[in-house]
């Protein structure tokens, strides 16, 4: 573990708006694999400074687990399905059983919302709030020792990824209630 220096607070002060700005850009209610990637990166990244391991140990890695791999795994098991019912069962009953497993399949893998089975982007940009809320607690508390230029100018940066990734995450809610 590394103390975390000035120079490395505003590094990522920097990163973490950078970030916010990347995630912006991305479906929030969707999983994306890159994002998810990125962010269990970024938090082993966190988790290295001293001051912000408590932090990083209450966030979960992101689980990058897409639609397109629930469907392909989905796809695999159907296939054994119908191998097994063919060879096995009479011609009628296996017809019946794999339209049956057929629809209860595409209904599963299409209803169930991705964030159930993956990270969603929104739920990377509620984990990166907190690093960001925890680094402007630090900056309040003066536990960086800043001079005055460096303060204001990482607190102005601190500021802009928080409303970057409260507005983001308060406009999917909006979204989710319509």
């Amino acid at each position: 573990m590394a103390d975390l220096t000035r120079k490395e607070f505003y590094q990522l002060a920097h990163d973490c708006r950078d970030y916010a700005l990347r995630l912006a850009t991305h479906d929030q209610n969707s999983v994306d694999r890159l994002v998810c990637h990125e962010f269990n990166r970024f938090r082993e990244r966190v988790a290295a400074y001293d001051q912000m391991k408590a932090t990083a140990a209450a966030m979960k890695p992101a689980r990058p687990v897409t639609r397109w791999l629930v469907i392909f795994i989905t796809l695999a098991i159907w296939m054994v399905c119908v191998l097994i019912a063919t060879l096995v069962l009479s011609n009628l009953l296996s017809a019946g059983l794999l339209l049956g497993l057929t629809t209860v399949l595409i209904f599963t893998v299409m209803m169930v919302p991705p964030r159930f089975y993956g990270t969603s982007v929104e739920a990377v940009e509620g984990r990166v709030l907190l690093v960001v809320e925890k680094m402007q607690a630090m900056m309040q508390a003066g536990e960086m020792e800043f001079s005055e230029a460096a303060f204001f100018q990482v607190r102005d940066v601190l500021r802009e990824a928080n409303a970057e990734l409260r507005q983001q995450v308060y406009l999917n809610r909006v979204d989710a209630r319509r």
